[in-house]
């Protein structure tokens, strides 16, 4: 299947988030003891990637970058070499940088951890749970129900992770939601959304609503099977769209 170098189209609509959808640059977190400039530069570039303005595979002009930035080519060639480390870029000498588009055994590993990391957590999470807590779960839940159409698009992953970033917020260890955070996005960050199966998103309406269920009456078995399961159905999900 051929692949567009931006603003794919699935079902004859835009893969790209619509206005309500898009990720501003201050939601993406970056690292620590940079410049401003660079600072900046960075989260409007990963806004950029989570928005699929720029997409898994994409060669990047970093003075084509600059002058849409609005900022010099120094802080925006210090922002790509940190998403090089951080592994969301290749860069190639006397080629430049490329977003990294995520293989088989990356995605494996990763969703490995995210199991790992929140069947873990969970019965912290459902120890410490209070009815703010769960306002603010259901919350979040309804903000992707509510998004949810036909269309597959950047928004939909974002407002995904928020809803799991929000139980296990509950656990009431920040390292935890760091951690699962920077997971989430080396997956939904570095993958294509081209051949994605349709659909997806009401089953994953159904699983929140069953996982929120499951932490609102503190059960903790069935919210680790349910979290086992979600992942799993993730992974084979996002799987369709990692190259061999």
């Amino acid at each position: 299947m051929s692949r567009k170098p931006r603003s794919a189209i699935i079902g004859g609509q835009s893969a790209k988030p619509a206005e309500s959808e898009r990720i501003e640059p201050g939601e993406t977190g970056s690292g620590d003891g940079i410049s401003s400039l660079t600072d900046m530069a960075y989260r409007k570039i990963k806004a950029m990637m989570m928005n699929y303005d720029i997409v898994p595979g994409q060669r990047l002009i970093f003075v084509d970058l600059a002058k849409r930035l609005g900022v010099s080519r120094t802080p925006v060639n210090s922002a790509l070499g940190i998403l090089a480390a951080e592994g969301f870029l290749d860069f190639v000498p006397n080629q430049g940088y490329t977003v990294h588009e995520i293989t088989h055994e990356e995605a494996s590993k990763l969703y490995e951890l995210r199991k790992i990391l929140e069947m873990g957590a969970i019965e912290k999470v459902i120890e410490r749970v209070t009815p703010e807590k769960l306002e603010l779960l259901k919350k979040r839940q309804n903000l992707y129900e509510k998004a949810v159409f036909d269309n597959i698009s950047r928004g939909r992953f974002a407002l995904d992770q928020e809803f799991h970033a929000a139980y296990m917020q509950m656990a009431d260890n920040p390292y935890l939601t760091s951690y699962f955070r920077e997971i989430y996005q080396r997956i939904f960050l570095r993958h294509r959304i081209e051949g994605l199966r349709p659909g997806r998103a009401k089953e994953v309406v159904s699983e929140h609503k069953a996982l929120f269920e499951a932490i609102r009456q503190r059960d903790v078995k069935r919210a680790r099977h349910l979290i086992e399961q979600h992942i799993d159905a993730g992974e084979k999900y996002i799987f369709a769209a990692v190259p061999d």
